[in-house]
């Protein structure tokens, strides 16, 4: 039979854990709090010089990497998107898809572990812009990838 002052201290902890958010806990146990919500992104395409808009929503999983991602323009990032991948390893997640002009689509994120740092969407455009967002707060957006930039909807806010 378990101590009344044992049932005490576990029922604080998991209390702690569930209800409260308390740091201490998480850190004991190893949970890490997810900043990135983001399930599902629509797309609406407008023509874009009737090439497909390519598309990559990258969870960084580390602080280091997600500054470091949060720093790059959509042209850069796809200069060095391979290069980051390959050095990144697991602590890179990316999400590519390809939107035909003058289309729909849908792209489901499905992360690897739920300790991500920052979701980044880059979209790759002939003109110039930075063409990039963070989507790391909500579960489900709409995106209207416009002739020259893309416009971000919340639907359902994570």
């Amino acid at each position: 039979m378990l101590s009344i002052n044992f049932k005490i201290i576990l029922f604080y902890a998991v209390s702690c854990l569930f209800f409260s958010g308390c740091e201490s806990v998480k850190s004991a146990v190893g949970i890490k709090q997810s900043k990135v919500w983001l399930e599902k992104i629509n797309f609406k395409a407008a023509a874009n010089n009737s090439a497909p808009i390519k598309v990559d929503v990258v969870i960084a999983y580390k602080e280091e990497l997600a500054t470091e991602i949060g720093k790059l323009d959509a042209n850069t990032y796809f200069q060095k998107a391979k290069k980051l991948k390959s050095d990144a390893g697991d602590d890179l997640e990316i999400f590519p898809i390809a939107v035909l002009p003058d289309s729909s689509a849908s792209l489901d994120i499905t992360p690897s572990n739920s300790g991500g740092i920052v979701a980044i969407m880059f979209a790759r455009y002939d003109s110039p812009g930075d063409h990039r967002t963070n989507v790391s707060a909500d579960y489900e957006i709409q995106v209207d990838l416009n002739k020259n930039d893309l416009k971000i909807t919340t639907i359902k806010k994570g």
